[in-house]
């Protein structure tokens, strides 16, 4: 994520419940995603699941940048 975005996020954050919950999700789904990657021979479930949270992460990060877009 681009550091102007993550100044916004930081600055709207307190008065955008959506924009909070969509950012503390996409937190979340970041460590979720960084220990499966960090596990060795991810067998077919896993893969799935890891491939299910990068679609949920990058679906998160779309409406993120919905709601940035006005406020730049």
């Amino acid at each position: 994520m681009e550091q102007n975005d993550l100044a916004l996020i930081e600055k709207f954050r307190k008065t955008n419940y959506d924009l909070d919950r969509l950012y503390r999700d996409h937190l979340m789904l970041e460590d979720k995603i960084n220990s499966l990657e960090a596990a060795s021979g991810l067998g077919a479930e896993e893969q799935k699941k890891l491939n299910s949270l990068k679609k949920t992460k990058l679906s998160g990060r779309d409406r993120m940048e919905a709601i940035l877009r006005p406020l730049r």
